[in-house]
């Protein structure tokens, strides 16, 4: 799964079956299940694809994406999901940040009968 913020540049780097000159991207909500497709700027580095796009994702949302050959060729490359989120930090992404307060109001001690 990629974690990838909600606005700016997104960044998918993958593994892909074959190697594609201008794939394309078909990203589904899974909250809506509405498709759209995204042609991204392909490079490589390594054994990797990088496919770097702007993608409308919204905050707290998974998504499901396709890499297909082209718009011309369907056949599936990659296949894999996405979570939107606003964190800054991604590499330490909390999914309760700022939803859970601790509870001080009591003592929390143990009584023995």
């Amino acid at each position: 799964m990629n974690i990838l913020p909600t606005t700016g540049s997104q960044v998918l780097k993958i593994v892909p079956r074959k190697d594609a000159s201008n794939p394309v991207i078909k990203l589904t909500n899974k909250d809506t299940n509405k498709t759209v497709t995204v042609t991204p700027t392909k490079t490589d580095d390594g054994q990797y694809m990088v496919l770097t796009g702007t993608f409308t994702l919204t905050e707290d949302t998974l998504y499901r994406y396709v890499v297909e050959l082209s718009s011309s060729n369907t056949e599936e490359i990659y296949r894999g999901l996405i979570f939107a989120t606003d964190q800054s930090n991604l590499e330490k992404y909390f999914v309760s940040n700022n939803l859970y307060t601790e509870e001080d109001s009591y003592d929390n001690e143990f009584v023995f009968i």
